[in-house]
């Protein structure tokens, strides 16, 4: 059996285990516990280590801003300014770090607009949101580590260094373009308040993060857009097969344990690895999984409109790359 069909077969694992615990636990969105499978999972033990411990320190950093946003600042205006100005300057403390060290940064930068956005938009409890985002990451971690750990290899060799720097400008603009890019898709959501807008500014605040967090992010902007739509007719299918069919949970989880399974097939495979990482994550957000969901139109609305926060983020950010990592990103995905 070749290397990657193996680690397919723990990723699955680790899957479906984490999203059966959270949906039996009745957890808000279970589908949050299946999202750290498909980015702690690496290749060697040190990083998966690192990688596990910092989602959750940063997690919990993010639901503690996002949570006292959502107290303390009752004011739609000066909630946004401050979910936007968190973001802004997690993303650009993840490009100063410009290590695997800096995906605490990142995480925390995410779990705020994660939590407020629901929160604000569609009058959830805020705690709950945020409890069950630590619970969610908590089962997902777990799951991953003890799916992938035993068989994941040492690097070996000098340890990583905790910081390198990538250039104070472009992280500058980085965090820059995460805060503008948050406050616009907050501001949409507020204003017009469907779920369409929800998914825009969610995607929207969660893309410039990733993309601005990294200090080369030319391979992740290859393969934002195809992966993206993978994930969303991936999405759609799920939704439209499960309403045919009316099937109950048990049913819907293992409905959902196919596309799991050919979730790990493409974060595994190297060759589709890039792909794998978008698709899995945009088919978790776009079908909602574990969730009653909100509808066809909905699902397929906010699954365009998210391809739409793709577009522009991915425009944003091959603008601000320099010359020779522009030219990585404009090469067509292998």
């Amino acid at each position: 059996m070749q290397h990657w069909i193996w680690r397919a077969v723990q990723l699955f694992i680790a899957a479906a285990g984490a999203l059966a615990v959270a949906w039996v636990f009745e957890l808000h969105n279970p589908y949050w516990a299946v999202m750290p499978i498909w980015v702690v999972s690496q290749a060697f033990r040190e990083d998966l280590v690192i990688r596990a411990i910092l989602r959750i320190i940063g997690t919990l950093i993010g639901a503690a801003i996002g949570l006292a946003a959502l107290y303390y600042l009752p004011n739609p205006v000066l909630l946004t300014l401050a979910v936007g100005l968190s973001v802004g300057l997690g993303t650009l403390a993840a490009f100063w770090i410009g290590t695997v060290y800096s995906y605490g940064a990142m995480m925390a930068a995410i779990t705020v607009a994660v939590v407020v956005l629901p929160a604000m938009a569609n009058h959830a409890a805020p705690l709950n949101l945020a409890v069950d985002r630590v619970w969610c990451t908590l089962i997902g971690v777990i799951a991953v580590t003890a799916a992938t750990f035993p068989f994941t290899p040492l690097r070996g060799g000098d340890r990583l260094p905790i910081r390198a720097n990538h250039g104070g400008v472009r992280g500058l603009k980085n965090g820059g373009v995460a805060m503008a890019c948050t406050i616009l898709g907050m501001s949409i959501a507020l204003l017009i308040g469907d779920f369409w807008a929800v998914g825009f500014a969610l995607a929207l605040s969660i893309f410039s993060a990733l993309m601005g967090g990294m200090p080369d992010a030319s391979p992740a902007l290859r393969y934002i857009l195809p992966g993206s739509a993978i994930g969303i007719a991936a999405a759609i299918v799920y939704r439209l097969i499960g309403a045919t069919l009316e099937l109950n949970s048990l049913g819907l989880y293992l409905l959902v344990a196919v596309f799991l399974a050919a979730g790990a097939i493409l974060r595994a495979n190297p060759r589709t690895t890039n792909f794998g990482l978008d698709s899995n994550m945009i088919f978790l957000l776009t079908a909602e999984v574990g969730t009653v969901g909100h509808g066809a139109f909905n699902e397929m609305s906010g699954g365009a409109a998210m391809l739409v926060a793709a577009l522009i983020v991915s425009a944003l950010h091959r603008r601000l790359l320099p010359a020779h990592l522009a030219e990585k990103a404009r090469r067509r995905p292998a």
